[in-house]
């Protein structure tokens, strides 16, 4: 029997609405020769995750690449495959290192089971517990993303080929050392000059920085997880932390079945920024960085399906959300709203039980820096919409952008 699944009031600032994300990792690619590229880096590593995502942020979290092509796809494909980041990922999931075993910590958190529904998941004649590894899995480890971000200063005095000419890597052998995930993404944050070298971002916005523009390639990929990789998971792979099983183990740790697919990519050129609000220049290229990576996820939710994210009803009269122009939302915009069910076997479910779009002049403004820069609509909190079709909804309901 289908039963609505219990949610949080969302009203209440002090409470959470609590429903299964999709997880997400972001690795930069670094262009040591471009200019900005050590400030860009340093940005990026105190920058906020996505909030809309679990974050499954891994230890490799940049990378350099020995060649300079302007489309990154075969080197990102090369990459993956050499550091194994699908079995990475799946390491993650179930809180495993090298010689250890698996624990069902984080998916019993993400996936809001209880723990004794967590304990009894791996139960081999359960089908209460196999019904929660499928939940798991569909839910959970199958929506599981990589975002590669090529970002590349741009200097308005020369072309592609100008700049391709002059951002070229040392030697070769320091690029294999980075493909090889020797101190990726650790070094120039590490080192007492890296510290000493981004001291003027503090300092008040120059005239050269006024125009900082990037441009910005988001390659978007996906975990792949099916009846047969999970299948071979928990008969061959998975033994737990309290009983390990070295040839489980060892097989886990030499197979080469956690694979990520291609998704797609988006390619954006940060707009111009507004100065007002920003007194540093290390506000500014956040500001920059941050609403170019928006923009790019937003794109890449419109494009595909399964990596759009969802919100909850925050109310129903009106009906508010708390998404907005971060989120690319726009008058034309339009969202299904969803119904959350669970059965007796812990299996999620989503029923649509109507359509709504945004109010005109309702939609909040939540980019980067908006409230700052005195933004129509920054303070706003969420966006108001109305219902296009649909019975009677209730907080904590989700919703989901349709084309």
């Amino acid at each position: 029997m289908l039963s609505p699944i219990t949610m949080l009031h969302a009203q209440d600032s002090s409470e959470e609405v609590q429903y299964k994300r999709s997880s997400l990792a972001i690795i930069n690619i670094k262009h040591p020769k471009y200019a900005y590229n050590k400030e860009i880096e340093f940005i990026l590593s105190k920058s906020d995750k996505p909030d809309r995502f679990n974050d499954h942020t891994m230890k490799v979290k940049s990378v350099v690449f020995s060649n300079e092509d302007k489309d990154q796809t075969d080197n990102i494909n090369k990459f993956i495959e050499q550091n194994k980041l699908g079995r990475r990922l799946v390491s993650k999931w179930f809180n495993h290192k090298k010689n250890s075993g698996f624990d069902m910590s984080l998916i019993r958190e993400r996936g809001l089971y209880s723990a004794t529904a967590a304990e009894i998941a791996l139960a081999a004649n359960s089908a209460r517990g196999h019904a929660i590894l499928e939940d798991a899995g569909e839910n959970l480890i199958g929506n599981t993303y990589v975002v590669f971000n090529d970002i590349r200063y741009v200097d308005r005095s020369t072309t592609w080929n100008t700049v391709k000419e002059i951002a070229m890597m040392a030697t070769a052998v320091a690029a294999a050392r980075l493909l090889r995930n020797e101190n990726v993404g650790t070094y120039l944050l590490d080192s007492e000059g890296g510290a000493k070298a981004t001291n003027w971002l503090y300092g008040s916005i120059t005239d050269k920085i006024k125009g900082f523009a990037v441009t910005m390639n988001t390659y978007l990929y996906r975990l792949k997880w099916n009846d047969d990789v999970a299948t071979t998971f928990y008969t061959q792979h998975y033994t737990d932390q309290e009983n390990v099983d070295n040839n489980k183990v060892t097989a886990y740790n030499s197979s080469d079945i956690y694979k990520l697919e291609y998704v797609g990519k988006i390619e954006s050129k940060s707009s111009k920024t507004v100065l007002s609000g920003v007194k540093t220049n290390e506000e500014l290229i956040r500001k920059v960085l941050t609403r170019t990576l928006d923009k790019n996820l937003a794109e890449l939710q419109h494009e595909f399906e399964d990596f759009r994210i969802k919100a909850p009803l925050l109310s129903c009269t009106p009906i508010t959300v708390q998404i907005g122009m971060k989120e690319d939302v726009t008058e034309k915009s339009k969202f299904e709203v969803l119904e959350v069910k669970i059965d007796d076997d812990g299996i999620t479910s989503y029923k649509r039980v109507g359509v709504i779009k945004p109010v005109a002049g309702k939609i909040w403004d939540n980019r980067f820096m908006a409230v700052e820069e005195g933004a129509e609509n920054a303070t706003l909190g969420y966006t108001t919409f109305e219902k296009v079709s649909g019975g009677d909804f209730y907080p904590g309901m989700l919703i989901r952008e349709i084309k």
